[in-house]
């Protein structure tokens, strides 16, 4: 009793509400969990945790010395952020899975808005170009526009791809700036692994618990997610040392990169490519086209609103 009374505590809710949260901002192309755990300041604690899962620590675990391993790797810590990123999981692809079959037009403009504004972030954040950072910024470009005019990405379920979904999307926790939910629209496959694969998942929990058999259950959907889900810790564990010294080392240069990068893949999210429909003169004056140009300026102003606060937060604690 005296153990749980030292796992949950009101630090621990707190801890957990972050992570539903997180975990939320985590599934929003153009928003990255990175940047709610700067703002919400235990951005350098994540990484510090993250960076003590080594062989040492592992060792541990291994061994069952679960107390050691838990200290070493701030593991309430960890464990109610994680917590509450999946209960967010199952809560959040739920509804988005709804707001994609009946509001598609005003789902991919939040996400478009979304991309927008952390673009602007990351502009007025880039400062001192010189002519390497500008060709930096061409191969990002380049890069963006291949993606982009290229044959688009379907979806795949073959598992070393989704593996790789896995490993790549993590990056929008250890990257500020850079939405791993993004990566997985590149790739064809956001809404298998965000959406469907995790409704599954909800599915196949319910069903047991409630013994229901009525529910269809998409077995191979599980085993998708769990080879993403492997893919994710796999790329969490190894990227967060190296994402984490490029971006202290060569933190301009990363985002010449990233500029470029989603500048030129910004074809790719245009809300009106996603219901294979073309804006006419018309079409601009109705209230569907209308909605939705203010769904993307009110998602760029939320962008805008939520770097503020990340740069007052930032002066206080310089004071």
């Amino acid at each position: 009793m005296r153990q749980t009374k030292n796992w949950i505590n009101s630090n621990s809710i707190e801890v957990f509400l972050h992570g539903l949260v997180m975990g939320t901002i985590n599934k929003l192309p153009g928003i990255s969990g990175g940047l709610y755990a700067i703002v919400i300041g235990f951005y350098s604690d994540l990484m510090l945790s993250i960076k003590k899962i080594n062989k040492e620590s592992l060792k541990d675990l291994l061994t069952f010395r679960l107390s050691l391993f838990s200290d070493k790797i701030n593991g309430r810590f960890l464990l109610f952020l994680s917590i509450g990123m999946i209960v967010s999981y199952f809560t959040t692809s739920r509804l988005l899975d709804f707001m994609l079959y009946n509001y598609k037009l005003y789902v991919w403009s939040l996400f478009f808005g979304l991309i927008l504004g952390s673009l602007y972030v990351i502009i007025k954040r880039t400062k001192n170009t010189n002519s390497f950072k500008i060709i930096i910024f061409l191969i990002g470009i380049s890069f963006g526009l291949i993606l982009s005019f290229s044959e688009p990405m379907i979806e795949n379920r073959n598992l070393i791809f989704i593996f790789f979904c896995g490993f790549i999307s993590i990056c929008g926790i250890t990257l500020p700036g850079l939405s791993g939910s993004f990566l997985l629209i590149l790739l064809g496959n956001y809404e298998l692994l965000l959406v469907d694969s995790v409704n599954n998942l909800y599915n196949f929990i319910i069903s047991l618990i409630s013994n229901e058999s009525t529910v269809t259950i998409d077995y191979e959907l599980i085993n998708i997610l769990l080879i993403f889900f492997l893919g994710s810790v796999l790329g969490l564990i190894i990227l967060s040392n190296f994402l984490s010294f490029i971006s202290k080392k060569y933190p301009i240069h990363l985002n010449h990169l990233i500029i470029g990068f989603v500048s030129g893949t910004l074809p790719v999210v245009w809300p009106w490519n996603k219901i294979d429909t073309e804006i006419s003169q018309t079409d601009l004056l109705n209230f569907e086209t209308i909605f939705a140009f203010l769904i993307i300026l009110l998602s760029v102003i939320l962008i805008i609103y939520i770097n503020h606060s990340v740069d007052k937060k930032n002066l206080r604690i310089n004071r």
